[in-house]
C-alpha cells in the first residue's frame, strides 16, 4: 500500500515512490532532526531513507532546495563508496523531501566514543584514517561545514587494518565555493570561531572542528571545551580558548610533539593560525606507530579497489581490469615493492609524455606521484592513507 502522506511519519510496510523507485518501509531507525527509515527498494536493494521534516508545500525555494542536492550528488558520486555513503536518489512524495542511500549496519563515531570500544592505537588509526577521507573531500571542493563525531561512520570490514572502514557522511549542508552552494549548519558544541561569528564558512572551518573530534577521540571522550559547554560559555570561551588544556598535558608529554602541537593549532580562534588539511593530515602519517608493515595492501579509486599481496608492476592492463579504462596509464607506470622485512614501497617508472598506438591515435601520458611528489625512479616507503596520483586518477593506499 502507498504511503498517502497524511500522517508525517511512513509506517512499517507502506511504499514511497519516486519517479524511479517504489521503497517498502521496512522499519523506523530514527526519528530526530530528520526521520530515517530502512527500506527495501524494488530491485532488492537495501536502503537508508532519510525524510525531511519540513514539508515541500507552499515554498518558494523549493526548487533551490532541489538544484542544490543534485549538484552535490554529482560530486559524491565522483568520490569512492569506500569514504563516502553510496548517495542513489532524492526526490519528493507526498509533500516531504526523501533521500535514498545505500544501507549498512554499522555505528557512528559518537557512539563507539561514549562505549570506549577502542584501545589508543585503534583510536589513533581512526583519527589519521578520517583526516585522510576529509583532506579528499576537500580536494573535490566540498566543504563539509557540520562536522561531528556522528558524521564519521564506522562499518565493520575484515579486510581493514583494524576491523572497520570509516566514511565521512551526511552532506546536506555543505559547501561547494566553485559552484556558488552554500548551506552551511553546525552543531552548537562542534562550532568554529566562523559560525560563531557568523562569518562566512571555509575549509579551515572544517578544520577547527576536526581539531575537536580528534582531541575528543585520542583521550577517550574529553571535549577540548568541556567546561565550557558544562558552564554555557563555549560561544565566549573557544574565541580565547579559554579552559582549553593542551593535548599534551593530558597525555603527560608521550604524544609526538608534532602530534600535539597540529591538534593544538586545528583549534586555533584564528583561521590563519590553523594547519591545512594536508599538514594536518601529514602529520599523523609521518609520526606515532606509523608502522606499514603489513601482509597485504589495497588500492582504492572511485569506489573500486585492488588487493596486492606481493610485488606487482601496475601497468594499464591492470588498472583497466581493476579500477577502468585510463589512458593516461602507460604500458607500465610504477612498480608495488614489497621488501623482505614486509614493508611496502613504490617506485615510479620514467614513462614517455605520448605515445602513438598503430592505428595512429595518440595518447598522453603522466608521471606517478605519491602525495604530491614525483617518484619517477625513486623508492619511497608506503603508508597508510598515502595518495598515488597519475593524470587525473588517484589510489588511497590502505595497509591491511
Amino acid at each position: 500500500m502507498n504511503w498517502d502522506g497524511v500522517s508525517s511519519l511512513v509506517k512499517n510496510g507502506l511504499i514511497v515512490e519516486s519517479k524511479n523507485f517504489q521503497y517498502t518501509i521496512e522499519h523506523l531507525i530514527n526519528d530526530g532532526a530528520s526521520i530515517a527509515y530502512k527500506a527495501k527498494r524494488d530491485d532488492g536493494k537495501e536502503i537508508f531513507l532519510k525524510q525531511f521534516k519540513d514539508t515541500t508545500e507552499g515554498k518558494d525555494d523549493w526548487s533551490d532546495f532541489i538544484a542544490f542536492h543534485h549538484s552535490v550528488l554529482k560530486i559524491l558520486l565522483q568520490l569512492p563508496s569506500s569514504i563516502v555513503e553510496k548517495n542513489y536518489e532524492y526526490f519528493e512524495c507526498g509533500g516531504y523531501h526523501f533521500h535514498a542511500k545505500a544501507y549498512e549496519e554499522g555505528s557512528d563515531l559518537k557512539s563507539l566514543i561514549v562505549e570506549k570500544k577502542f584501545d589508543f592505537a585503534t583510536r589513533f588509526e581512526i583519527a589519521k584514517i578520517s583526516l585522510g577521507i576529509l583532506k579528499t573531500v576537500h580536494k573535490k571542493g566540498i566543504i563539509h561545514s557540520d562536522l561531528k563525531p556522528e558524521q564519521f561512520y564506522l562499518v565493520k570490514d575484515s579486510d581493514s587494518k583494524f576491523g572497520y572502514r570509516v566514511k565521512l557522511i551526511d552532506y546536506d549542508h555543505c559547501i561547494v565555493p566553485a559552484l556558488g552552494l552554500y548551506k552551511p549548519a553546525t552543531t552548537p558544541e562542534w562550532s568554529s570561531p566562523e559560525h560563531i561569528k557568523n562569518e562566512k564558512i571555509n575549509y579551515y572551518s572544517d578544520i577547527f572542528t576536526m581539531g575537536q573530534i580528534i582531541y575528543t577521540l585520542l583521550t577517550g571522550g574529553r571535549q577540548p571545551f568541556r567546561d565550557a559547554i558544562l558552564n554555557d560559555t563555549y560561544e565566549k570561551d573557544i574565541l580565547t580558548k579559554k579552559g582549553y588544556i593542551p593535548i599534551n598535558d593530558l597525555f603527560k608529554g608521550k604524544l609526538p610533539d608534532k602530534i600535539a602541537q597540529t591538534i593544538d593549532s586545528m583549534m586555533e580562534a584564528n583561521l590563519n593560525n590553523r594547519p591545512t588539511i594536508e599538514e594536518s593530515h601529514q602529520a599523523f602519517l609521518e609520526d606515532y606507530g606509523n608502522n606499514s608493515s603489513s601482509q597485504q595492501i589495497r588500492l582504492e579509486s572511485n569506489g573500486k579497489s585492488r588487493l596486492i599481496v606481493d610485488s606487482q608492476t601496475i601497468t594499464r592492463e591492470i588498472v583497466k581490469s581493476s579500477f577502468g579504462n585510463h589512458n593516461e596509464i602507460y604500458n607500465k607506470q610504477f612498480d608495488i615493492i614489497k621488501d623482505k622485512s614486509g614493508e611496502w614501497f613504490i617506485k615510479g617508472y620514467d614513462v614517455p609524455p605520448t605515445a602513438k598506438d598503430a592505428k595512429g591515435n595518440i595518447y598522453l601520458f603522466s608521471k606517478t606521484l605519491y602525495n604530491g611528489v614525483d617518484i619517477t625512479n625513486k623508492i619511497v616507503k608506503l603508508k597508510d592513507g598515502g595518495i598515488i596520483k597519475v593524470g587525473s586518477i588517484e589510489f588511497i593506499v590502505r595497509m591491511i
